[in-house]
């Protein structure tokens, strides 16, 4: 999936993070990022700000008073140890156990009865890293300031049965066009050591899946194999009808 040349397909990388990310279920002491919108998000999909423009100016057409344009600086919301989290107008929410896109769900229905059209958006922003390959992509929170690359492998589960020890990748930067790639291998005291580096916010960690060909060709041709049996299938149906 990813070069061990120290280049990475960008874009790739960065699809496969969304995705882990969108599975990750909310956890107590994770900090969201709520932001709520009225008219379906009307105001997201607004490429000349004619909205933005028209909220901004007073009804003469000249500038509102200096409150008024001043941007509110959103809040964060942590969810407490019991999995609830407090938000305004609405109160304490279960979200614990919740992905990303079920948590918008709640909070939409619970801001309908006060707005009509709600539309939200959440995101969790505190301090995570995000395991992908073998490990079948996972979000690993940090709990402390000092955490190696062992210990988040452990947490996601350790090494599985289809990965390759010898060949984890940790991916740092993966916003920049270059993102930086060390690979690492834990099949060697060497590589254990060298393991123990620690890891940042937003790191990505990649086992590399080990590729069964012979699987990987079975199944792709038992998918021929059907194709071509629907079809047989489907020929002597209509020469059945035919005659």
């Amino acid at each position: 999936m990813f070069k061990t040349d120290g280049d990475v397909n960008s874009e790739l990388l960065k699809a496969s993070v969304t995705v882990a990310t969108q599975n990750y279920q909310i956890q107590p002491n994770d900090i969201l990022d709520i932001k709520i919108y009225t008219n379906k998000g009307e105001i997201l999909v607004d490429p000349n700000n004619f909205l933005r423009i028209e909220l901004t100016q007073g009804s003469n057409g000249g500038s509102s008073n200096q409150n008024r344009n001043q941007q509110v600086e959103q809040p964060s919301y942590v969810v407490q140890p019991n999995g609830e989290v407090k938000v305004p107008m609405i109160g304490y929410i279960k979200v614990s156990g919740l992905t990303v896109a079920q948590a918008d769900s709640v909070f939409q229905s619970q801001f309908e009865t006060y707005y009509k059209g709600t539309y939200v958006y959440t995101q969790v922003v505190s301090r995570r890293i995000v395991v992908l390959g073998a490990a079948g992509g996972k979000v690993v929170p940090l709990t402390n300031e000092r955490m190696n690359l062992v210990e988040v492998i452990a947490l996601a589960g350790g090494v599985p049965d289809n990965g390759k020890a010898h060949n984890i990748r940790l991916i740092r930067d993966i916003t920049s066009d270059k993102p930086i790639v060390q690979v690492i291998d834990l099949s060697t005291i060497a590589g254990v050591q060298r393991a123990s580096l620690y890891v940042k916010p937003n790191d990505v960690v990649y086992i590399e899946p080990v590729r069964r060909v012979f699987n990987e060709s079975l199944r792709d041709a038992l998918t021929v194999l059907g194709a071509v049996s629907n079809i047989l299938t489907t020929y002597l149906v209509i020469e059945n009808l035919v005659k």
